[in-house]
């Protein structure tokens, strides 16, 4: 009976093990993209200015750190992704100390493509038109989704056949697993119990 006991509280454990929850599936690492002073793009603010940008499609979330990129009057800075095409999304406002230190941690809301190839910190002023990215651009930084499929065979960021999960109430438990392997684990403790109790008659 105590190896019975026991094998229940194995069975008891496994199942809190897979039904705890996990962030995200094995979509793949996020990536990192530095931020400097990027000809071609930039044409506003200090030159060595510079930051890092972590993401990932696939766990819908970014980062941004940036440094010595000081407060402009009148100006408020924004993390933006822009396709080749020039369509541009944007991924948030990145407030700034007097230090010229700041940092963006949100996540990556209302995505509808992936084809994303350059992020850019602009500065809008006054006269920038809403929703669209500002003229001033500063710090700016290439990248490349890796690939198509979230299989787990690549080592990096990939692009989701879905819509990311952006917080939303997670997808159900695999509770047919959870239950078969609950009864396999039950399954092979009574009947090994009942051997030990056949062998214990048998020598009694």
């Amino acid at each position: 009976m105590r190896g019975v006991l026991a094998a229940a509280a194995v069975a008891v454990t496994l199942l809190a093990t897979l039904a705890s929850p996990l962030r995200g599936v094995a979509n793949g690492v996020p990536q990192l993209v530095k931020l400097t002073y990027l000809e071609g793009v930039s044409n506003w603010g200090p030159r060595d200015a510079e930051g890092v940008l972590e993401f990932s499609f696939a766990e819908a979330y970014a980062r941004v750190d940036v440094k010595r990129l000081p407060p402009a009057e009148g100006y408020t800075y924004e993390g933006w992704m822009v396709a080749p095409d020039g369509s541009a999304y944007l991924v948030g406002t990145i407030p700034v100390g007097a230090d010229g230190i700041g940092t963006l941690d949100t996540k990556l809301q209302g995505l509808t493509r992936y084809d994303y190839d350059l992020f850019v910190v602009a500065a809008r002023g006054p006269g920038d038109q809403p929703g669209q990215l500002p003229a001033a651009r500063s710090i700016a930084g290439r990248f490349t989704v890796i690939a198509d499929s979230t299989d787990g065979r690549f080592p990096g960021d990939v692009r989701p056949g879905t819509l990311p999960d952006t917080g939303e109430a997670p997808a159900g438990l695999p509770w047919g697993r959870i239950i078969m392997t609950a009864g396999v684990v039950l399954g092979t403790a009574v009947v090994a119990a009942a051997a030990v109790r056949r062998r214990l008659r048998g020598g009694a």
